[in-house]
Order: C-alpha cells, then sequence, then structure tokens
C-alpha cells in the first residue's frame, strides 16, 4: 500500500506536470499563431494579431501559475532554479 507521504508526493508532482502541461500547450498556440503571421496568405493578419495578443497573455499567466507551482514545491526560488538549469 502507498503511504500518506507517497500519496502527497504523487500529487505535488501531478498538479506541477498539469501547470507544465498547461503551458506547453499555450506555447504551442503561441508559436502557431507567430507561424501564420509571417506567411500570411488571406489578410487574417488583424484577426491573428489580436489571438497572438491573447495567447501571449495566457502564456504568461501559464509561466506564472508553474513557477509558483515549482517554489512551492521545491522551496526555491524559480529564478534559481532556471540560472541552474541554463548552465
Amino acid at each position: 500500500m502507498m503511504g500518506a507521504a507517497a500519496r502527497a508526493s504523487r500529487a505535488h508532482l501531478s498538479s506541477l506536470g498539469l501547470a507544465g502541461l498547461h503551458l506547453e500547450m499555450v506555447s504551442g498556440q503561441v508559436n502557431s499563431i507567430a507561424a501564420r503571421l509571417a506567411c500570411p496568405r488571406d489578410g487574417s493578419a488583424p484577426d491573428l494579431l489580436g489571438q497572438y495578443d491573447q495567447q501571449l497573455e495566457n502564456q504568461s499567466i501559464a509561466r506564472d501559475a508553474f513557477r509558483a507551482e515549482l517554489e512551492r514545491l521545491t522551496g526555491l526560488p524559480a529564478d534559481l532554479i532556471e540560472r541552474r538549469l541554463s548552465l
């Protein structure tokens, strides 16, 4: 049987995984719109710009949520983790 600590750890990792997945999905949408803006074919650029702006805002929110969850789970500042991972 799984102990309470193992269940709690699994739940924390699950919440971090979901936050990361959401960030990846939003980032993919941002990249898709950016690619369509780079090669406009049908005059839809104004509509795409509005979508792009909204998706950038969603990406910022998702990134902040992921950083907050990462800090909550590790007890370390997300900036420090980013610097360590970029080495």
